[in-house]
This record gives structure tokens, C-alpha cells and sequence, in this order.
């Protein structure tokens, strides 16, 4: 099958969107698709930069002009990626899905931001587009399904990991620190200062010691780093900055939970990831790790920044509970697999090349657990 995947987020910018997408081209390619990237990143950004080589042609477009000019006719499907806003990906979405078989995906929760998202989408042509809509969620489609004309179905189209879990789940002895841990970039949305105030409310609740890891970087990166200082929290809270991929997965396989403090999470790759590794979750009700996070068998889910300091507070002080929930996590796996996502996306693809087994299939998606 000839892929061509469309995004405005692509490396080397990293983020949950860029990650997903280029591995999910690099999968695809590696199973004998052809698959080409058409991308308005440039190949220097974000401090980084990306030299394109692998299986995966990735062409860099420097305009919606030039973007609307590619020869799209070769491709079997289109797959575009929307977060909230895709200046270049939804216009020269709109245009490629008159002529080959689309599927657009969006990565984000629309809800909470006024008419914009539906309105752009609209403006750039893509509403009302022949395309085949999916999210990464169910929470994620229920919100996308309530911006576009009521006989529009959303299938859902979940992220994907391959992380093996730890051999073991720690033991930690009376008096050693139980180790919470968040990987995020440290913007607004992901909401680190809440997850400082949370971790403040904890220590102050519990008679356990208590020690948390940020990994990651971003804006709010000194503001956050101020705010441990100012809380006299240095001995107890490490913001590690940016790590490889490689070097998460040891920080997850030493640590006990796994905090998720973003409401507006659409998804999870991240929390995906320490649950495959066999962390227990805390996380938000509202939120996409619901995707794969069910309350009281992989985490715990509050539907309120007080409900997540209860539940923290919870798997700190009962090691039993805390090693159940482990335990699962560590020896369930979960089927939110590679295997699985591309599979699910080849089914996709054909019934978006074929409009009599899409209107078959409108009632069958249902997400995995």
C-alpha cells in the first residue's frame, strides 16, 4: 500500500503527536508499505536536527501553496494528523481528499476550546471534506464528533507501544522513599505546577517519605524549578530535563507511580508507557489514559486534582494495594500493541477507500482496553 501521511508536527520536534507519527511510518514501512511523510516542520527546529534517512521518505514543504501542488494521485490512502489547529496539514488535507481516500486522526481534546477547532477545520475546507474521521480515544472522538455534522462517525484509532515490562516490581523497605514519577514537556497544558502542588499535598498527608522525578523540559521549566526551590522541595523533587527514549524506560523501571496531572490529555503515550512497564496510574477521569487506565485495576482516577492527591496518597501508604495494581500491570499486557494499532489501521484505510463497508462498519469500532 502507498501511505501518505500529512502533519504539521513531525521531528525533530519531539511530542506525543511526532513520536506517534513517525513511528507509525517507520512501522508501516517496515511491513512493506511504501510511506511518505509530507510535513511543514523544517529539518532544523527545536534545536535539533533531522537528516531524513531510514525506509521513510519525508518530504519538507515550506508552504500551503506548495503543499496543495504535490502529486497526491500515486497514493492509495491519505492519513492526516490534527491537533487543535493545522495550518498546513488541514488545507492541504482538503484538498487531497477529493481526489484519493482520506483518513484524518486528531491528537487532541477539541472540548474546553470555544467554536476554534471546528472553525478552522471549516475555514480550511476539511469539514466538509470526504474524509474518514478518527481519534487517538474514545474521550478524544466523543469530543471531535460533537465539531462536525451529526451523520459524521469517528472511529478511534489509539497510540501504540512496544515497552517490555520490568522483571520485578520493587520492594521498598520501611523508612525508603516510595518514588512517584511524571515524564512531560513542561508547558501549560501538562500542568507541572498542579503536579507540585499535588506532590506538596501529599507529603504533607502521609507519614511516608516520598521523592518525585520530572522528566522532561519546556517553558515552564524554570518557573517550575523556582517554585521547588521557594517549597525548600530540592531534597525530595528531580527535574531531570529531556531524556532519550532509551534512558525513560530505567527511570520508570525504578520508580512505584506514575503521576498523569494533564486534564486535557487526548491520549498518553507517556502514561501508556509507564503502565507497560508496570507502574500503577494516577490519573484524571476526564482524561484519554482512560483509554487504558481503569480505576482500580491499572491506577487509580480522580475526576479532580483533589481526587488524584487521594489517590497518590493511597498507593504511597498501602504497599499492598500499591504492589497489586503493579503486579497486573506488570504481567497483563496491554493490547494497545503496534501490532494491534497497525492492523487497525489497515482496516481503516480500506474503509476509507470503500464508502459501502464504511457505512457497514459505522457501529462496530470499539477502543481496546
Amino acid at each position: 500500500m502507498r501511505i501518505l501521511h500529512v502533519t504539521d508536527h513531525y521531528p525533530p520536534v519531539l511530542g506525543g503527536i511526532e513520536t506517534h507519527v513517525s513511528a507509525l511510518a517507520e512501522r508501516q514501512a517496515g511491513q512493506g508499505d511504501e510511506v511518505v511523510v509530507v510535513t511543514s516542520t523544517p529539518a532544523d527546529a527545536d534545536g535539533r536536527h533531522c537528516d531524513d534517512a531510514g525506509p521513510v521518505e519525508v518530504r519538507r514543504v515550506p508552504s500551503v501553496s506548495a503543499g496543495r501542488h504535490l502529486d497526491v494521485d500515486s497514493f492509495d490512502v491519505v492519513h492526516a494528523h490534527l491537533s487543535v489547529v493545522a495550518p498546513f496539514t488541514a488545507p492541504v488535507t482538503a484538498a487531497a481528499a477529493r481526489r484519493v481516500p482520506t483518513v484524518v486522526t486528531v491528537h487532541s481534546l477539541w472540548t474546553g476550546l470555544g467554536p476554534l477547532p471546528g472553525a478552522a477545520v471549516a475555514l480550511a475546507g476539511l469539514r466538509s471534506a470526504p474524509v474518514t474521521w478518527t481519534a487517538v480515544s474514545r474521550v478524544a472522538a466523543r469530543q471531535l464528533a460533537a465539531q462536525l455534522p451529526r451523520n459524521r462517525h469517528v472511529r478511534v484509532l489509539p497510540n501504540a507501544v512496544d515497552v517490555p515490562s520490568r522483571g520485578v516490581t520493587p520492594e521498598r523497605a520501611l523508612g525508603e522513599p516510595v518514588r512517584l514519577v511524571s515524564t512531560m514537556r513542561i508547558a501549560r497544558r501538562k500542568r507541572p505546577l498542579a503536579l507540585l502542588r499535588m506532590f506538596e499535598a501529599v507529603r504533607r498527608s502521609v507519614d511516608v517519605p516520598v521523592q518525585l522525578t520530572v522528566v522532561g523540559d519546556g517553558p515552564l521549566r524554570p518557573r517550575l524549578e523556582r517554585r521547588i526551590d521557594a517549597a525548600g522541595l530540592r531534597s525530595s523533587v528531580r527535574v531531570s530535563g529531556r531524556l532519550d527514549p532509551s534512558e525513560v524506560v530505567p527511570v520508570l523501571t525504578g520508580a512505584d507511580v506514575y503521576v498523569a496531572p494533564a486534564v486535557r490529555e487526548s491520549f498518553g503515550l507517556a502514561v501508556l508507557e509507564a503502565r507497560s512497564v508496570g507502574l500503577p496510574i494516577v490519573g484524571h477521569a476526564a482524561s484519554g489514559v482512560t483509554e487504558f487506565v481503569r480505576d482500580g485495576v491499572e491506577g487509580l482516577l480522580g475526576d479532580s486534582d483533589a481526587g488524584l492527591v487521594g489517590g497518590l496518597r493511597d498507593l504511597v501508604t498501602d504497599a499492598d494495594l500499591r504492589r497489586r495494581i503493579a503486579e497486573h500491570n506488570r504481567v497483563v499486557p496491554t493490547s494497545l500493541t503496534w501490532a494491534s494499532a497497525l492492523a487497525r489501521h489497515e482496516r481503516t484505510y480500506l474503509l476509507a477507500a470503500d464508502p459501502t463497508a464504511r457505512r457497514l462498519c459505522r457501529l462496530t469500532e470499539v477502543a481496546g482496553p
